[in-house]
């Protein structure tokens, strides 16, 4: 069964004077999906996510949520949440205040209110801090309490602006999860990131922005798949490489490989890899090498963003981080 759009962009454009940030912006999101948006600094993201959220308005085009055409209409702001990089709470108030402010702001009150705030202090860990002034918070416990104050009135959309930027790798794989579990309650999720690897664990479809246009929107694997170039696999040996084996290999594989120490380097992209790799395992062993290790390295997001973009600006890997 097909799942039902509830974003649908076309043609969204916005200009500053002559400089052109967005050029026909086409989008479809679907229901119960996390959606990424990507791109490098400076691409349109945060200009798509503002004119999503009615924060600023578009030269042409329109978005239509759950049908309807304007951002800025009451009912439809019942069921749509933002949640930006920035604290969006106050913080003199305490957890627990902030979270009985903000639902009131949607006319929630009594009984539903509170048990809506219990449900959101236990499901985010904010329970031991729920008299804390929100000042006083950690930065990942602020993170988790705009993300409270935003879904206090159990939106069905919820926008994301690197929701986990600036976060320790526990805290960061603590709100993977949560965000998971929105999306498993049938929640569509639109989020932005610098992450590849948050974006290729996370996200059921990508959408990548370069100056102003989309240029390509697939599921993760798909992208990886057509755009993510070779795979990379290291042969570790036992001795020195000798110059018959490197006059062997070159014959067999061209260009494709090179050696530093006792590593051969080799790189491949096609469909009978596994043919290809069993021949070069058996050159190396007929050549009396023993292979002491064998590392492959796929293809992944921060490949294809930079084969697609040709810009390393603004792209992170938490790998690399930690």
């Amino acid at each position: 069964m097909t799942a039902q759009t509830v974003l649908k962009t076309q043609d969204i454009s916005k200009s500053y004077g002559k400089q052109k940030v967005l050029v026909d912006v086409d989008l479809d999101v679907k229901e119960g999906e996390i959606f990424g948006l990507l791109g490098p600094n400076g691409a349109g993201k945060s200009t798509v996510m503002k004119i999503l959220n009615g924060l600023i308005s578009q030269d042409k085009g329109k978005a239509v949520f759950f049908g309807k055409f304007n951002p800025k209409e009451i009912e439809l702001r019942k069921k749509v949440a933002f949640v930006p990089q920035e604290d969006s709470f106050y913080r003199f108030f305490s957890v627990e205040e902030n979270l009985s402010f903000f639902g009131s702001l949607y006319g929630i009150g009594g009984k539903e209110l509170k048990e809506r705030i219990e449900f959101l202090l236990e499901w985010l860990n904010l329970s031991f801090f729920r008299k804390r002034k929100a000042e006083h918070l950690s930065g990942g416990y602020r993170k988790m309490l705009n993300i409270a104050c935003s879904l206090v009135y159990n939106p069905s959309f919820i926008f994301l602006d690197e929701p986990t930027v600036g976060l320790d790798p526990d805290m960061r794989r603590l709100l993977w999860k949560k965000l998971i579990e929105l999306k498993e309650k049938k929640k569509t999720l639109f989020i932005t990131t610098h992450y590849m690897d948050e974006a290729q664990e996370l996200c059921n479809r990508i959408a990548l922005i370069l100056e102003g246009k989309i240029i390509v929107c697939e599921s993760p694997e798909k992208l990886i798949d057509k755009y993510g170039g070779e795979r990379n696999f290291e042969f570790e040996v036992d001795k020195p490489i000798t110059k018959k084996l490197e006059t062997e290999l070159t014959k067999a594989l061209g260009n494709t490989f090179h050696m530093t120490n006792q590593v051969i380097h080799v790189s491949y992209q096609g469909r009978n890899e596994m043919n290809a790799l069993s021949k070069i395992n058996n050159l190396i062993k007929l050549n009396g090498f023993a292979i002491t290790k064998t590392t492959i390295k796929e293809p992944d997001l921060e490949n294809v963003f930079l084969n697609l973009t040709g810009k390393v600006e603004g792209i992170k890997n938490v790998q690399k981080e930690e």
